[in-house]
């Protein structure tokens, strides 16, 4: 059961379509390095809610037990915002490996804030950003570590597009390969693709590649259904409209989730690939059978709240009869020829019985 960004992408190929009211992409995207020259966000005063922002950007990184990426991941914030008005915010959700004193200890004067109780990535950012004011707000993943000039060209791009809610850079590998950055929104079919195993059997399906963007050029700025939630600049006005992350989706799916919403009230999503991050993709979130729960679980929600009850009955479904299989195939898979094999065999029938459960006999998800 493989998750959809685990695919590298061919080339992209040509004909996109340009966002609606963008300026002109050499003046939006041409060069992240001269902040100076930056055009201005809001006016403080054009706020909302009539409140000063106390920094024009914030910057959350988002952590759980990733103590060396998180350090990694904030000193490319720090360096990213050099220059700028900006204040750079740790959200930890419950490490147990040193993480917050050690960013207390390299970075102290790097916000740390701690959630003992691990509510998700949308609600780490949700708290975070609901403790400063900004203008900006740019959430992202412990695993991702950004260009230096990546943000103030984010922060340009926004302010010069004030139609657009958010936009994230293209994403790389740490070996270069490019990354994943945007994709369409998801529907039924691809999900039941995914979810029985069509898309690993034909990975290089039309349906596949177009939830992609390979029918698009996207080698320069261009408005997007949903970019990565592992970095994204946001209007934090825009942010605050739609009452920011839906908490409810814990681990996947909230950024598309928001973008979605985002999109619904008029707003444009963008990829500006004149900025870019290296993403150490699953990195943050080892690939084990309890993250494949979360993942269908949102998967099932997510097509429940924008698709109906119908939809997410169908893919429910489909879900239940996958992990059946796949339970029955485990044995087969890990037989028990020694201990190692045994537990492994066990954690991953758990995880498969967990998320029947989960999925509860009446469709009506309960919490994992």
């Amino acid at each position: 059961m493989a998750r959809q960004g685990s695919v590298r992408p061919r080339r992209l190929g040509r004909g996109a379509a340009p966002l609606r009211g963008l300026a002109r992409h050499g003046a939006v995207a041409a060069s992240g390095a001269a902040a100076a020259g930056a055009e201005p966000g809001p006016r403080l005063d054009e706020r909302r809610d009539g409140r000063r922002p106390v920094s024009d950007t914030v910057v959350v990184v988002v952590s759980y037990d990733t103590r060396v990426l998180t350090l990694a991941a904030v000193a490319s914030a720090r360096a990213a915002t050099a220059g700028l008005d900006a204040r750079v915010i740790v959200a930890d959700n419950g490490s147990a490996d040193g993480t917050v004193a050690a960013v207390r200890a390299a970075y102290p004067d790097v916000t740390v804030l701690e959630n003992p109780d691990n509510p998700g990535y949308g609600a780490a950012i949700n708290r975070a950003a609901a403790t400063e004011r900004s203008a900006y707000l740019c959430a992202m993943n412990a695993d991702v570590v950004l260009e230096p000039a990546s943000l103030p060209t984010l922060r340009r791009f926004l302010a010069a597009n004030r139609s657009c809610a958010a936009v994230g850079p293209a994403l790389a590998y740490p070996d270069g390969t490019p990354q994943p950055s945007a994709k369409r929104f998801p529907t039924l079919g691809l999900a039941l693709g995914e979810v029985l195993g069509i898309h690993s059997l034909a990975p290089r399906n039309r349906w596949r590649a177009r939830f992609y963007y390979a029918d698009r050029d996207l080698t320069r700025a261009a408005e997007v259904d949903t970019i990565s939630g592992s970095v994204m600049m946001l209007s934090t006005d825009a942010f605050e409209a739609v009452r920011g992350f839906d908490e409810r989706f814990r681990m996947y799916f909230e950024e598309t989730d928001l973008c979605r919403r985002l999109r619904d009230r008029g707003r444009s999503v963008a990829l500006c690939p004149a900025a870019v991050a290296v993403h150490r993709h699953g990195a943050s979130t080892q690939q084990t059978s309890v993250r494949q729960v979360e993942y269908y679980l949102s998967y099932v929600r997510y097509l429940r709240k924008h698709h109906g009850r119908a939809a997410a009955a169908v893919l429910r479904m489909a879900v239940v009869v996958a992990a059946l299989a796949r339970m029955a195939g485990l044995v087969v898979k890990y037989p028990p020829l020694d201990g190692r094999r045994v537990a492994l065999l066990r954690a991953k029938e758990a995880a498969c019985a967990r998320l029947l459960r989960s999925l509860g006999p009446s469709g009506a998800m309960r919490a994992p």
